[in-house]
C-alpha cells in the first residue's frame, strides 16, 4: 500500500509487562529483545527535504526542538519514511538531542503494514548496516546502541543472552521490549494496534514494581 500524503501513524508499543523470571521464556520462544531507553517515543516523518517530528500521541514536543543536524540523516530518500525512535533528551538521563531508532512503519513511500518485525529490522539494517557502524560504547545511547551519527543510533536487535543484557542494562536503560519476528505490522491506526506482538520487561523503580 502506498504512503502518499503526510498522515499521522501511531507507534508500535508494548502494553504487557512481565517480570524479570519471564526474560528466558520469550529466549526460548525464537523472539527478538531491544534494549528500551528512557526517552520520549518520537516518530519521524521524513519527504525529500521536510522533515517532521510528532511524540507519540501526535503532538509536537514541548521540551525539545529539532536542530537542522537532528533532521540531516532522514533526508533526501524518495518517497515518505517513517520511522519510530526514542528521542534522549529531557528526561534526565545525562544525553541531549538523541535518537536512539527501533523500528520502521514506511520505507520509500511504501506502508509496512502486513511487513514482519524481521523484515522491517532488516530495512533498517541495510540503511545503515552494522559494518559501516559502531556497536555498544561508540554510541551515546550506550547499551545495545549501534552508532549511525553521533546524534543517532540504531536498536541492536538480540536473539540469545537475554538474562546477560539485562544484568549490563546501563542508568538510563528502562529494560528490554521483547518483540515477535515474524509478527506483522498491523496498520497504525490506533495507538494499541501493534501491542500484541511485543512485552515490555522493565528495571524495578519508585514508579513501577517491573
Amino acid at each position: 500500500m502506498k504512503y502518499d500524503a503526510y498522515r499521522y501513524l501511531w507507534p508500535p508499543r508494548p502494553e504487557t509487562k512481565i517480570p524479570p523470571a519471564l526474560i528466558g521464556f520469550y529466549e526460548k520462544r525464537g523472539w527478538s529483545g531491544q534494549v528500551k531507553k528512557n526517552g520520549t517515543c518520537t516518530v519521524i516523518f521524513s519527504h525529500g527535504d521536510e522533515v517532521i517530528f510528532k511524540t507519540r500521541h501526535d503532538d509536537d514536543h514541548k521540551a525539545w526542538a529539532p536542530r537542522p543536524e537532528d533532521a540531516a540523516l532522514f533526508k533526501g530518500r524518495p518517497g515518505w519514511n517513517v520511522y519510530v525512535a526514542e528521542l534522549l533528551h529531557s528526561k534526565g538521563v545525562g544525553v541531549k538531542n538523541h535518537l536512539y531508532l527501533f523500528d520502521i512503519l514506511v520505507s520509500d513511500g511504501e506502508d509496512l503494514a502486513g511487513a514482519t518485525f524481521e523484515a522491517r529490522q532488516a530495512i533498517l539494517e541495510r540503511r545503515w548496516p552494522s559494518q559501516h557502524c559502531e556497536v555498544g560504547g561508540g554510541s551515546r545511547a550506550g547499551v545495545g546502541a549501534i552508532r549511525v551519527t553521533d546524534d543517532v543510533s540504531r536498536a541492536r536487535c538480540y536473539t540469545s543472552d537475554f538474562q546477560g543484557v539485562w544484568n549490563g542494562l546501563a542508568l538510563y536503560d528502562e529494560g528490554i521490549v521483547f518483540k515477535d519476528p515474524a509478527a506483522k505490522l498491523a496498520p497504525c491506526v490506533t495507538q494499541t494496534a501493534n501491542a500484541i506482538w511485543q512485552v515490555k520487561c522493565r528495571r524495578p523503580s519508585n514508579k513501577y514494581s517491573f
